[in-house]
């Protein structure tokens, strides 16, 4: 197994890994959230950055630097494993300030010999001034997905010139209980207040809907965990 090495010092702390999934026939990019999501959700500022994406297109800095520092080592490994499963689909995923990191990537990617990699990004914030979510948006196949009133996605606020990837997928059960097709609600546009962003203010008190996706996401957490690469 080989592992990658990436820098630790940005907002979102991310880490994560990258495997061979056979029985599906997928390479998988996964990013993990951050440790420290309630403090980011607390204290963190939003600067635009220019990723050289689109025209006009501006991300988040800690967002779009979170991927940069890793993407040159991180091609290198998806070139080897898509060499060697040439069959099989590249799917990219995270969770929190995962999903942001994700998100980003597999927009980047899709511009790198990767035009159908698909997005599964879990209570993403906002990632985009208008012109890249846009962008993004019309690469299509993203598949965001919210839940109830999570105060993360809420983040950064609208007045700072942030707007999400279209289309939202809104989990509307309450927390652990069984989610049935009735209970998601797929809704159009980068701004929309028929989903999570029309269920008030982010609250730190609401923060139960955030960690529900995958029961405790953070459970199995342990520190220094570097990107790695093997196979399920």
């Amino acid at each position: 197994m080989r592992y990658l090495h990436m820098h630790r010092t940005t907002i979102t702390d991310t880490a994560g890994f990258i495997a061979v999934d056979h029985t599906n026939a997928a390479v998988v990019l996964a990013f993990r959230g951050s440790y420290s999501v309630r403090n980011w959700v607390s204290d963190a500022t939003f600067i635009h950055t220019n990723p050289d994406l689109c025209d006009g297109c501006l991300a988040e800095l800690g967002f779009w630097s979170s991927w940069e520092l890793v993407r040159d080592d991180i091609i290198k490994e998806l070139k080897d494993a898509v060499t060697q499963n040439p069959d099989y689909e590249l799917v990219v995923v995270g969770h929190s300030l995962g999903a942001a990191v994700a998100t980003l990537a597999a927009a980047d990617l899709r511009g790198k010999g990767y035009p159908s990699a698909k997005l599964y990004a879990y209570a993403s914030p906002r990632v985009a001034n208008a012109a890249l979510a846009k962008y993004i948006t019309a690469q299509g196949n993203n598949y965001r997905f919210t839940h109830t009133n999570d105060p993360v996605p809420k983040l950064p606020l609208l007045s700072m010139g942030y707007v999400h990837v279209s289309p939202e997928y809104w989990i509307t059960s309450p927390n652990n209980a069984t989610v049935s097709t009735s209970d998601i609600k797929v809704i159009q546009g980068d701004v929309s207040f028929d989903g999570n962003t029309g269920t008030g203010l982010p609250l730190l008190t609401d923060f139960e809907a955030h960690v529900w996706y995958f029961v405790h996401v953070d459970a199995g957490k342990g520190p220094g965990l570097p990107f790695k690469r093997g196979s399920i």
